[in-house]
């Protein structure tokens, strides 16, 4: 940590003066945002790719050396369960330290046992070079744009000479953007009213803070179970009610059936993909599928990433 940073000061102060639509339900989906993330598998498809572009060191070297990666955008710490309970093979020896700006969450991530920082994503408290990798996702268009080129110059900063700075939002274009506009804000406490990244911003963002970026499209998916394709149906919409703070809404459509109807009239992704620059294999819509043990209900989310490699000094 590193608190004698000029600027420090002001950020601690703002910290102590800050709310976010994070808390709780009452100042936005805190409380529900959190009961989603519960179920640490649903994102962990994507998160898994997100952690692979970020620490792509252990493919190529010691695959046992201990790895540690920033989640900026952490909140209570899904990403640091998801490792523990989805992936043996990488709990051992990639360590995530969690922040966020939201002092409920960071709170809840400290409970679990997890190491968390509360600090904002234009100033971070940790030292220079004390990362292996920063990774700014799921929220990522929460920042607001006068303060993207500080959150992207602080992940730099934090990460050690040769690691990554990954940066993961979805296309101000794509599906999922379509949705937070037509569903979420309208529909949800706090709104949503977010300017969302596209692939020139990216690139532009990255080549301004002097370390150009490639972009990638990633499948992110949202995969639930049950025992029938009824149930999980059923839980994919109570999970995308209380992940996006919508369970409000979603109760004035009636039942499942219904709900279901909206996930495949919004997560159709047959037009988007086929804007892209690249072949992709992803899911076009939402579907449900047999599994070994029952039924998987699946929404696909086409993401963007930029993979930002910080050159030796």
């Amino acid at each position: 940590m590193d608190f004698a940073r000029p600027g420090a000061d002001k950020a601690l102060r703002t910290l102590a003066a800050t709310t976010t639509e994070f808390d709780s339900d009452d100042t936005g989906r805190g409380d529900s945002y959190r009961r989603a993330q519960q179920d640490s598998s649903v994102r962990w498809t994507g998160m898994r790719q997100l952690l692979e572009l970020a620490a792509p060191s252990r493919a190529t070297h010691d695959p046992a050396a201990p790895h540690t990666v920033l989640d900026v955008l952490g909140g209570d710490g899904t990403i640091a369960r998801a490792v523990h309970e989805n992936a043996p093979d990488l709990r051992d020896h990639l360590h995530i330290l969690t922040g966020d700006l939201s002092g409920d969450m960071v709170e809840r991530a400290l409970a679990q046992g997890l190491a968390a920082i509360r600090q904002a994503a234009d100033h971070l408290f940790l030292a220079d070079g004390t990362m292996d990798a920063a990774l700014l996702a799921y929220g990522t268009h929460h920042i607001a744009p006068h303060e993207r080129l500080d959150a992207v110059t602080e992940a730099l900063r934090v990460v050690r000479d040769g690691g990554h700075v990954v940066l993961h939002d979805f296309d101000d274009t794509s599906p999922m953007a379509r949705f937070f506009t037509d569903v979420v804000h309208p529909h949800t406490t706090a709104g949503h009213d977010y300017r969302h990244f596209s692939r020139d911003l990216l690139t532009e963002l990255f080549a301004e803070a002097g370390t150009p970026a490639r972009v990638v499209d990633l499948y992110d998916p949202l995969v639930v179970r049950g025992a029938t394709p009824e149930e999980a149906r059923r839980r994919m919409c109570a999970y995308v009610a209380d992940m996006y703070g919508v369970g409000a809404f979603f109760a004035t459509l009636g039942g499942t059936d219904a709900r279901w109807r909206l996930l495949e009239e919004y997560f159709q992704h047959e037009t988007y993909l086929a804007t892209l620059p690249g072949t992709t294999d992803f899911t076009p819509a939402p579907t449900v599928h047999r599994s070994e043990d029952g039924f998987v209900a699946e929404v696909p989310r086409a993401a963007i990433v930029a993979v930002a490699h910080k050159p030796p000094t």
